[in-house]
């Protein structure tokens, strides 16, 4: 009986090296993911009695993978027969997030899973599809029943102008509120942001009310290129101009009306009354037609300013209308990348921050970027505050940061100290005076050879002699201040801005010690001698001579 032989692969020899043996690499081939149905039915047919082998036959699997799945079903149900990361991290994050997904659907049970995913990754800064978010909702036991099948409507036209306020939809709502009478509510929204740019609680629907609201929006953001309605009694008639079209025809806006009987044309006007009615007025109750007016407002800027839309990809209407939808995109897929890290660590979700607006027609940006924030005016970079010690009050009655920590960092910072205020408050000096400088510590000075020291005093010297008028001597027999060196201080800051002792410039020909920088044409005094510095300066350094009784000249 012959028997076959696996015949050995040769070994390929580099050709650049013979000595080296290039050996076969070996492809390491994963298994692909078998779906839960698939194990179900595997663990069903174990239970009527067939081997893991036979079932590993007809499933497609190896004989210890079906022992593997049913010691996994035995020990935790079907949870455990799903697929699971390998990494803690990832099982710690996925498993936060299901628990916010759930919650967050347990909280608002009417909100679809894109609008979830919206307001998780707005608001909480958490980036989740919505795909995810529909399996966690239905493995969690909250998923809405599936809808029943009916046959798909005709595709409608869809339409989005470019920029904001190129057209406006105006429409009229009527609801009773509840109680009390009935209402209705005039709104005026842009085609392309969906921001509403203007709205009215009337009593009546009469074309004053319409003409009212027009003119508070055109008044407040500017006139549009076009104005999109329907045609209802205020904005058309039959023979001749309306009031409507004859306000719309002086302010050189363009009138447009849809098709009879065809409420899609203005569909984000009329979506726009489903929002509000949903979300708002269904279950609203109004104590007066003035509380109404007052709640229905806040509502309106909620829905402006923070509401994401799913119509404009998530982000608010006011977000497009003032052009920062791209800036606020960035800040909040920034904020996401930063709580997926906190969240495979175990720390709480911080939510994004920005701070986005205009002032005076420039564009004024504020940003969080890891720990520090960015401030940004039109295109530059103005300035950038690292997150560190608080701000706070001090003992002395100061306002400031500790001094190691350097919070503030660019161009606008100028020469002001880091643990100091602006103002008489903050400790800063007046404009033009000389600060001062007694806490710092005294420069080294040069030694003539007798321990006593020479040159310019450093800022210490005063707390250490004591100084004295002109010409006269203090009991310790140590000279006072002379009249040339009252202005000492001013001048050291003066030689240590030019370079210190380090400057070749600062040093005199054949002087001991430091020089002081002194003005052309200045009286020299006796004891001195002058030297010329690199630009041009006269400089003076003292030499102290010792007389007999042991003072110095």
């Amino acid at each position: 009986m012959a028997f076959w032989k696996r015949l050995r692969r040769p070994q390929t020899v580099d050709s650049s090296d013979r000595g080296l043996v290039q050996k076969p690499r070996k492809t390491i081939k994963r298994s692909p993911p078998v779906a839960m149905e698939v194990k179900l039915l595997a663990m069903e047919a174990l239970e009527t009695g067939l081997s893991p082998k036979d079932v590993g036959e007809i499933v497609g699997v190896v004989e210890s993978t079906i022992t593997k799945w049913r010691g996994q079903y035995q020990e935790g149900g079907i949870e455990t027969l799903s697929r699971r990361s390998s990494s803690i991290a990832v099982r710690h994050k996925c498993t936060a997030l299901e628990e916010r997904i759930l919650a967050h659907r347990k909280d608002h049970p009417e909100r679809g899973v894109r609008r979830i995913r919206d307001d998780l990754r707005r608001d909480e800064g958490l980036s989740v599809s919505a795909e995810k978010v529909r399996t966690v909702v239905n493995d969690g036991g909250l998923g809405n029943p599936p809808p029943t099948p009916h046959r798909r409507p005709p595709q409608t036209r869809r339409f989005e102008r470019n920029l904001p306020n190129a057209l406006w939809q105006i429409d009229i709502f009527t609801f009773q509120l509840k109680r009390m009478y009935r209402v209705y509510l005039v709104g005026i929204i842009d085609d392309n942001s969906r921001f509403l740019v203007g709205w009215g609680l009337f009593r009546q629907q009469g074309a004053d009310a319409v003409l009212e609201v027009l003119k508070g929006a055109i008044g407040q953001w500017g006139a549009p290129r076009e104005v999109l309605s329907d045609n209802g009694r205020q904005f058309v008639a039959w023979r001749g101009k309306t009031r409507f079209q004859r306000v719309l025809k002086q302010q050189g806006i363009a009138h447009v009306r849809s098709a009879p009987h065809h409420p899609m044309t203005l569909g984000k006007i009329e979506r726009f009354w489903q929002t509000i009615w949903r979300e708002f007025l269904d279950e609203a109750h109004f104590a007066s037609f003035a509380d109404a007016c007052q709640r229905i407002d806040h509502w309106i800027s909620y829905y402006n300013h923070q509401r994401p839309h799913q119509g404009i990809d998530g982000a608010a209407p006011a977000d497009r209308f003032y052009g920062l939808a791209e800036d606020v995109e960035e800040a909040v897929r920034q904020g996401c990348q930063e709580n997926a890290l906190r969240l495979a660590l175990g720390q709480e979700p911080q939510p994004p921050l920005y701070l986005l607006g205009q002032l005076g027609g420039t564009d004024v940006r504020v940003t969080r970027k890891g720990e520090v924030i960015e401030v940004k005016v039109g295109d530059a970079v103005r300035e950038e505050i690292r997150l560190g010690a608080p701000y706070e009050k001090r003992s002395d009655g100061s306002w400031g940061r500790e001094r190691a920590c350097d919070e503030v960092a660019g161009a606008q910072r100028g020469g002001t100290l880091p643990d100091r205020g602006a103002g008489p408050q903050g400790g800063d000096p007046d404009p033009g005076s000389v600060p001062d400088v007694r806490d710092e510590p005294s420069d080294t000075v040069s030694d003539d050879g007798s321990g006593r020291p020479c040159g310019d005093r450093g800022a210490g010297a005063e707390e250490a002699w004591p100084q004295t008028p002109s010409g006269v001597r203090g009991e310790d027999g140590r000279a006072g201040e002379r009249e040339g060196d009252a202005g000492g201080r001013t001048q050291q800051m003066e030689t240590e801005v030019r370079g210190g002792e380090d400057d070749p410039g600062s040093r005199t020909q054949g002087g001991t010690g430091r020089a002081a920088a002194w003005g052309a044409g200045e009286k020299k005094e006796p004891g001195s001698s002058e030297g010329h510095s690199v630009d041009g300066s006269v400089e003076r350094s003292c030499s102290w001579e010792s007389d007999a009784d042991g003072s110095r000249q």
